[in-house]
């Protein structure tokens, strides 16, 4: 559970970088100037942890709502 967390944050993180980073080179690109400020890399952290506690956290119910349906459920007869 643990690992599914952190695996989580680190990608919502990584991706936040490569999108922001993809912004930021399409402004060198167009306008010739690096614009990546500081505040972008704090706002990445943050919402890639607020992102990857939301995912561990839809991952988590949906199991349990599976295990319950599993357990409520008698197998049906295939014949």
């Amino acid at each position: 559970m643990i690992k599914l967390f952190i695996y989580s944050c680190v990608f919502c993180i990584v991706l936040g970088f490569l999108l922001i980073g993809g912004g930021a080179l399409f402004i060198y690109l167009t306008k010739g100037y690096f614009f990546f400020p500081f505040y972008h890399v704090e706002r990445i952290f943050v919402f890639g942890c607020i992102a990857g506690s939301a995912i561990t956290l839809a991952t988590i119910v949906f199991n349990l709502i599976d295990k319950f349906n599993a357990r409520k459920k008698p197998p049906s007869d295939p014949g």
